[in-house]
């Protein structure tokens, strides 16, 4: 059994169909590149998800936050590290380190993952394979973004707040991951449609955050709800035929200058 004495390293290419504003690369391909991290993780072990599909056991997240210094630019070669750093019943929090290839702390991540029943929708017991092999370090950027609660906090609407804006959307085919409801890549892409055009146009989120609540399947027509916040913009996702709130969310916005504009 191969046992890591290291956080896993994976090298990912920024290209043209990930950018966003610019030459930078979107928030949406950001999180993508962290999902192919942990993913070629499980793969180092001999667990990779195909393998784990067939035994009708997966990964799921929970929630999770990003917090970016800087996005990297198109062409950039991006150096990403991803290790556990708490293991607690059937979860396990997992961490993430963006670099450039010169050794520049881009941003930081990270999220609460549950071993998952995929025909039974419900948590298993994580096998001891992962905790056995995965090299496991407390420093914990997730805990840093919340040291008391260790699951994304949002921060409060402004009194007397309307929404911002809605959109309703479909959940198609190319939707849905897996395990076959809507990837969590997508709630971030959908989550970029419900900002207001100028702040897209103009911004780029510093750090977002995201808790999941429930699933959206093939064919659901869903909602997504922005409004201001005290700081930042809060966001909601409901099923629209039963109401059911699927996930919350925040985003914080930085103009290009650095100035807060959200």
């Amino acid at each position: 059994m191969r046992i890591e004495h290291h956080p896993y390293r994976h090298v990912v290419f920024a290209g043209y169909s990930d950018s966003f504003n610019g030459r930078t690369v979107q928030p949406a391909a950001m999180m993508s590149y962290l999902e192919e991290s942990a993913a070629g993780h499980c793969h180092s072990i001999g667990q990779d998800l195909f393998t784990l599909l067939e035994k009708g056991q997966g990964w799921v997240l929970t929630g999770g936050s990003m917090r970016m210094f800087r996005y990297p630019e198109y062409g950039e070669s991006i150096v990403i590290e991803t290790w556990i750093s708490e293991w607690k019943g059937v979860t396990g929090i997992r961490e993430y380190r963006i670099s450039s290839q010169k050794g520049e702390v881009l941003g930081e991540a990270g999220g609460r993952w549950v071993y998952w029943d995929i025909n039974h929708r419900k948590p298993l017991l994580i096998p001891g394979i992962f905790k056995k092999s995965w090299f496991i370090n407390r420093d914990s950027p997730y805990r840093r973004m919340y040291p008391e609660s260790a699951t994304p906090v949002f921060p409060a609407a402004l009194p007397g707040n309307i929404e911002e804006s809605r959109i309703n959307l479909r959940v198609h085919r190319g939707d849905v991951d897996l395990y076959g409801h809507l990837h969590n890549t997508c709630y971030m892409d959908w989550l970029m449609e419900s900002v207001p055009d100028s702040l897209y146009r103009d911004s780029e989120p510093r750090e977002m955050g995201i808790r999941f609540l429930g699933e959206a399947l093939l064919g659901d027509e869903v909602t997504f709800t922005t409004q201001n916040a005290l700081k930042g913009l809060i966001h909601e996702v409901k099923r629209f035929k039963d109401g059911k709130i699927l996930a919350r969310g925040f985003s914080e916005w930085v103009t290009k200058k650095g100035k807060l504009t959200a």
